[in-house]
């Protein structure tokens, strides 16, 4: 009887951890889930409109700022903000993204002897050797590394070397002279982020306080134009319009790259046969990752090593993600070596027209290879994905010349500089005709 009892305790107590673990990874899954209150990550993250990355920004959220997460729809949250504004951010983005736009936000550094760097690597120069505790302005967020403002000079330190410090914003006098630190700026009519829209103001233009605040500060324009802004659109340090600053990131634009062939498709090869198509697409497209994602870019691929994935599949991989381009990197043969040379663009749908054309036009700047165009071609991968999509041809592999190029890491290098300004354009031109 008593082994009996034994058993049975111990089978309640198994079946108890059981729904205890349960419970756990079940409050786990959902924790980013509907109606949750989360806190930020993201150093800046804009709130846009609609989930679309072209919708307008109708605010921005900060790292730690507390939202709470009301639905959810095709890889986007809709939020509500503190100050009961409800808008769109990208998933992918506020609980780990490290990039974001430009703001202008108090804080600390948190570690001793941080390296102030020229350029957002840490290979860069050394500027200057922060203190712990010592306040600086955050910019901009790129890549992991925060664009500051400190001691009237700008660098770069690592994002998780400062905490965000939005209640220590300066205090500002009646009649203090400032400056607009974003572009485009909106200047509201009310304390409101849903009223009307007196004017948007340019970096660096010049404002005077008329009411202080903490978040919201009535300001008047230099033509006199009064209305509210944000505390992290204005500042009181020394702004130039002919400031060399950063082109800012475009985190929630997705780029899906396609490393041509793979696996056991090898695709064409040198003229002596000892370099695979398959494997200088893989390597340039590994090249243009790295670009894409150190400017901002969020990067997917339908490969990332010597994979074969066929043709139908890769249409089918673009199509159910959330991106929103598609390029597919090879380099072209002919029959005879030595015939062909140069590269060229190829696009299939209409949507994919302005794409190619943009990408093409840097192709064309930027590689030493002679250009011949961009045109349709109705390749599967094209004609069968719903993305703008395009299809690169880089280069002859069986021409000599542009084998050796092909098979430089400094070509792939330029490849990646074309396609970055290539879809940088188009966005931009796409976000300005969706506004």
């Amino acid at each position: 009887m008593r082994n009996s009892d034994t058993s049975k305790n111990t089978m309640k107590l198994l079946i108890f951890n059981l729904v205890i673990v349960g419970l756990v990874i079940a409050g786990f899954y959902f924790m980013h889930g509907t109606n949750q209150i989360v806190d930020v990550q993201t150093i800046a993250l804009n709130v846009r409109e609609k989930p679309d990355a072209t919708s307008p920004v109708l605010t921005q959220v900060h790292r730690e700022d507390r939202v709470t997460i009301k639905e959810k729809k095709g890889g986007w949250y809709k939020i509500q903000t503190s100050e009961k504004v409800d808008g769109w951010v990208a998933e992918w983005l506020i609980f780990d993204g490290q990039s974001g736009p430009y703001t202008y936000l108090p804080a600390v550094i948190t570690q001793r002897n941080t390296e102030l760097k020229k350029n957002n690597q840490k290979s860069s120069k050394t500027i200057d050797t922060l203190r712990k505790k010592q306040k600086v302005f955050v910019t901009l967020e790129l890549n992991g590394w925060c664009r500051i403002y400190v001691d009237n000079k700008y660098g770069w330190v690592p994002s998780d070397s400062l905490d965000i410090r939005k209640n220590q914003q300066p205090k500002f006098e009646i009649d203090d002279k400032l400056q607009v630190a974003l572009d485009n700026a909106p200047l509201y009519s009310k304390k409101s982020e849903t009223s009307s829209i007196s004017t948007r103001l340019g970096y660096a233009e010049k404002i005077t306080l008329k009411e202080e605040g903490d978040y919201w500060y009535q300001v008047s324009t230099e033509s006199g134009q009064k209305g509210y802004m944000r505390s992290w659109e204005i500042t009181n340090n020394k702004l130039s319009k002919n400031e060399k600053r950063p082109r800012e990131p475009l985190p929630e634009h997705v780029i899906m790259l396609d490393p041509g062939h793979g696996g056991n498709d090898p695709g064409a090869e040198t003229n002596d046969g000892k370099v695979l198509e398959k494997t200088l697409t893989l390597a340039t497209a590994k090249t243009v990752k790295n670009e894409l994602e150190e400017k901002g870019y969020s990067v997917l691929m339908t490969r990332s090593k010597d994979d074969f994935v066929s043709l139908s599949k890769i249409a089918d991989i673009s199509n159910k993600s959330n991106a929103d381009i598609f390029l597919s990197f090879h380099y072209d043969s002919t029959g005879n070596p030595n015939e062909g040379s140069g590269t060229t663009t190829f696009y299939r749908n209409k949507n994919g027209r302005p794409l190619a054309q943009a990408v093409n036009d840097q192709i064309a700047d930027i590689l030493p290879l002679e250009n011949r165009g961009f045109g349709t071609q109705d390749y599967q991968v094209l004609r069968e994905n719903d993305k703008p999509a395009i299809l690169l041809e880089l280069g002859y592999i069986n021409n000599d010349t542009d084998a050796a190029y092909a098979q430089n890491k400094k070509y792939h290098n330029k490849v990646a500089e074309a396609v970055y300004e290539g879809v940088t354009n188009y966005f931009i031109e796409m976000n300005k005709k969706d506004r």
